[in-house]
């Protein structure tokens, strides 16, 4: 899947043509001046007495808050007209996390996040922090490198869910600066992000104009896509799904499984609840992830806040 920008004398035209009976925006971009703050607020509201993660969720809150204020204090300017038109010409995602030649300033978010959050964290996590900080530029590089190739063992797991948060907010604003509009060019690969070619983190049926449809949703640059319901996300195959949950059949999150492949994607519905993120929603309800493990399904997506050591 690739991203195909329009240029700007044709957006009047696209403009109309959005308006056309049954349109479907195939990708949203976030906004990064909320997404971290709402994100923040909604893990605080789901870590109850009654969450068994609770503890987790919070910590997950304060990295969300520090994201959010290591993106106000360090803005990016960025053109990427020649980026993204030279990722037309080799068939690529625009920013490709695989192969996109990062700069500096995605360091400067991270060592931003280390200092909001060394005040804050518990004591045992403050070590990995000071070691963090103590890394060199391309030490720095190379722990990046790692995570973004799924090399997951090249960072140790206590410093890892920093060096992707930081990260995460420096692919999230080189999104929110793709200029014109962007359009989705369908073709294969459908389950990896048309932005930076990251995978889901889970998928969200929409309420308001985009009411029941289906996105997945980035568990990098938050950008989100289209990808038509009752379909595995995964294989794209449809003869084998079921639907799996944990309370009634009309919970506000779900696991869609699938046979063919094996895998399964969790889905939050927002009509059941319209203040679900998907990060948050998800890392919320690992009870659900335990459930889906006992019945012999692999998760086909990647929280942040949860990634593999190994």
């Amino acid at each position: 899947m690739s991203i195909r920008i329009v240029p700007k004398e044709q957006l009047s035209k696209e403009r109309l043509n959005d308006r056309a009976v049954g349109f479907i925006p195939p990708l949203l971009f976030a906004n990064p001046k909320t997404l971290y703050q709402q994100r923040a607020e909604r893990l605080k509201t789901l870590a109850t007495a009654s969450n068994p993660f609770s503890s987790y969720l919070n910590f997950a809150a304060e990295i969300a808050q520090a994201q959010q204020k290591a993106l106000y204090d360090n803005p990016l300017d960025m053109e990427l007209d020649e980026l993204l038109l030279r990722s037309q010409q080799e068939n690529r995602v625009p920013l490709d996390c695989k192969t996109l030649r990062r700069t500096p300033h995605w360091q400067h978010i991270l060592h931003a996040l280390i200092a909001e959050l060394l005040p804050v964290v518990p004591e045992h996590v403050k070590p990995a922090l000071e070691n963090l900080a103590k890394n060199s530029a391309p030490e720095l590089e190379e722990m990046a490198d790692g995570l973004l190739n799924s090399e997951f063992s090249k960072v140790s797991a206590d410093q890892s869910v920093f060096v992707w948060a930081a990260l995460s907010v420096y692919w999230a604003q080189m999104a929110s600066l793709i200029p014109g509009k962007a359009r989705a060019e369908y073709g294969e690969h459908r389950q990896f992000c048309p932005v930076c070619g990251s995978m889901p983190v889970a998928s969200v049926v929409q309420i308001g104009t985009n009411q029941g449809l289906r996105y997945l949703h980035c568990n990098l640059c938050d950008s989100e896509w289209h990808v038509v319901r009752i379909k595995c996300s995964n294989c794209e195959q449809t003869g084998d799904l079921n639907y799996w949950s944990l309370e009634s059949e009309q919970a506000p999150i779900k696991a869609e499984s699938c046979g063919d492949c094996g895998s399964y994607l969790k889905i939050l519905y927002q009509e059941k609840d319209p203040n679900i993120d998907a990060v948050a929603d998800d890392l919320a309800s690992l009870i659900l992830d335990a459930k889906m493990e006992e019945e012999g399904f692999a998760r086909s997506s990647l929280n942040p806040f949860l990634l593999p050591n190994e």
